[in-house]
């Protein structure tokens, strides 16, 4: 009997919390900030009979009512409380920093920050990888467009200090460092790889940050450095980082807050930007396009300012009929550190 009475009062307090949730809904958020797609009703409906028992299952855990005031709350203590995070995609560094740590598509994170051996790349890989490059960088340079291959330094090595002390750097030089160097030494193709001058700058001004602390990705100032760098790759000017005046761009919520489940924890960030960019250069009557991740999305601020045209694609549109009608003066391949294997993917295509 008590066995009965003891079913009996969790299906009530389960029907219960939908039913109050229902009722106050629109007082309660209900934003999705997990970097994932929840399970949806008609996505359990499809698929295989045997399945069905654990899609069920997934969609009540996704869908189950204060889902995210519950996992916010519980985030929140066990970073407050022990400094840590339940996500297996974020580290958390000192001062409110978080960092990421992997996930499906990246190329070791961690690992590349501690320079370990095991993340390099064979000679037979860099030099593919370089004749892959060449090919591609003369087959633009026959319809008129420059190629620059511009490598996009992640936070972890920049901000070094910040990282979580369980994670020494094995070498000071990492698996970009290398590939850089030996494709700026076997091809012709300008490589820009601006981390050297974006850690000498956040070294020499530590109150003005280049990257955002709870996202993965930099600010429109740590931009300029990325930018800056493939520009003068492809002999455009540029002026020194001194010369731009940074102001407040708008507020940024960080993406690793959100996988985290922190971001009713960690406060919003400031983006900077160069406020006076436009007023520093005349305007330049090429056009620049770039083929690239999220990090080389924060150009497009900057060159619509300077250049009569300019576009933005992701890396999987690089193939051989873009390179054959590129449509721009100057093509800025672009990636980041964790991306690499995407690199080299994509170089394979030529």
């Amino acid at each position: 009997m008590a066995k009965k009475w003891l079913i009996g009062l969790f299906c009530a307090i389960l029907g219960g919390s939908f039913l109050v949730f229902n009722v106050f809904s629109k007082q309660l958020s209900g934003d999705n900030h997990e970097n994932r797609l929840l399970t949806t009703l008609p996505s359990v409906l499809q698929g295989p009979l045997s399945g069905l028992i654990a899609r069920l299952d997934s969609f009540f855990v996704d869908n189950s009512p204060f889902r995210y005031q519950l996992t916010a709350l519980d985030a929140g203590l066990d970073y407050i409380l022990f400094g840590t995070t339940q996500s297996d995609q974020v580290l958390t560094g000192r001062d409110g920093w978080l960092f990421y740590k992997d996930g499906p598509d990246a190329a070791h994170p961690v690992a590349n920050y501690q320079g370990l051996p095991s993340t390099f790349d064979s000679e037979e890989t860099l030099a593919a990888a370089a004749a892959s490059l060449q090919r591609l960088g003369d087959t633009l340079a026959a319809r008129g467009c420059t190629l620059v291959l511009d490598l996009a330094p992640s936070k972890d090595r920049v901000y070094r200090e910040q990282m979580p002390t369980g994670y020494p750097i094995v070498n000071d030089e990492n698996r970009t460092d290398r590939l850089a160097a030996y494709l700026a030494e076997h091809t012709t193709v300008p490589v820009n790889w601006s981390y050297a001058a974006v850690r000498a700058q956040a070294l020499a001004d530590p109150d003005t940050l280049l990257y955002f602390k709870t996202d993965t990705h930099w600010n429109h100032a740590g931009a300029l450095f990325g930018l800056d760098g493939a520009l003068a790759a492809a002999g455009v000017e540029t002026l020194p980082f001194s010369a731009y005046e940074l102001g407040d761009n708008g507020v940024q919520t960080g993406d690793l807050a959100n996988v985290a489940a922190l971001y009713a924890v960690l406060p919003d960030e400031h983006d900077l930007a160069a406020v006076n960019y436009a007023s520093l250069y005349e305007a330049d009557p090429r056009t620049v396009g770039v083929v690239g991740d999220s990090f080389s999305g924060y150009y497009q601020l900057y060159l619509q300012q300077r250049f009569a045209g300019s576009w933005y694609q992701e890396p999987e549109t690089l193939t051989p009929e873009l390179a054959a009608e590129p449509g721009c003066d100057i093509l800025i391949l672009s990636v980041t550190e964790r991306n690499l294997d995407l690199l080299l993917t994509l170089l394979g295509r030529f």
